[in-house]
């Protein structure tokens, strides 16, 4: 597929999906389609093990939905509604670690997207904002009014929903939104040594990983008990299993082939 609004690339392990709407990668429905499209072509291609989830340019990550389209790209229709959702649901379901790498504004469904990213690493220059209340916007991807009281609690996503002041980098972190901060000169370079490592992790274990931790508030604990246990049992029968130990008795890096 030739992409419009978002450029994907790819650096050993790792794939980088680029969210690319000058001058503030705003969402569209097009971006939308294009970013679910981008995320069934690298779970299917086998050499991609992690994606990092950016922005393009340094002034957003994405600030939110363009409101400035019309009819079918419009905010606050019926598609542009269920593709939101779609995407945050493939980010937090796929099988592969999702990196948020998080530089300039993050807004609105901007704020949504990287929230359903696996781990985020915002650049200090980094900025969140909830105010949809003051645009006179329901939130409805499926991200502030339920996703987010799971991820920090009740009175903090209150806060910030209510108040929908900016937010910086480091009060980020502190609400535990965003796995760390960098400073920004170093930013890029952590950002690849991020997915070097996670590209570097056992794909089977993974999976186990996403795929549980979303049951415990998407389905309930006991359907988490549930898939602990067949992944496991699933691992235990895995080649991936063998190589672990094999690699851990030698002190070697394991070669891990998802299988």
């Amino acid at each position: 597929m030739d992409y419009q609004t978002i450029k994907v690339s790819h650096r050993g392990g790792a794939s980088w999906l680029v969210l690319d709407r000058p001058p503030v990668n705003a969402v569209n429905v097009q971006l939308l389609e294009e970013v679910l499209h981008a995320l069934d072509a690298l779970e299917a291609r086998d050499e991609t093990r992690c994606i990092v989830l950016t922005g393009a340019g340094a002034k957003a990550f994405c600030a939110g939905a363009d409101l400035s389209g019309t009819g079918e790209q419009a905010h606050g229709n019926l598609r542009f509604r269920q593709l939101g959702r779609e995407a945050l649901a493939r980010i937090e379901t796929h099988p592969k670690p999702v990196i948020g790498a998080l530089r300039g504004w993050c807004i609105g469904g901007g704020f949504a997207l990287a929230m359903a990213c696996d781990v985020r690493i915002a650049s200090t220059t980094a900025k969140f904002r909830t105010g949809d209340a003051y645009l006179g916007v329901i939130p409805s991807w499926g991200m502030s009014l339920t996703r987010l009281v799971h991820y920090i609690g009740r009175n903090r996503t209150l806060d910030l929903l209510i108040l929908g002041e900016d937010m910086d980098a480091h009060k980020a972190a502190e609400l535990g939104l965003v796995t760390r901060v960098v400073d920004d000169a170093a930013f890029d370079a952590e950002i690849e040594a991020v997915a070097e490592r996670v590209a570097g992790g056992a794909p089977i274990s993974f999976r186990a990983i996403k795929e549980t931790v979303h049951a415990q508030y998407w389905d309930s604990p006991a359907k988490a008990h549930e898939l602990e246990t067949l992944w496991a049992e699933r691992n235990d029968r895995s080649e991936d299993f063998q190589e672990g130990k094999a690699a851990f008795k030698a002190k070697r890096k394991p070669a891990f082939k998802g299988r």
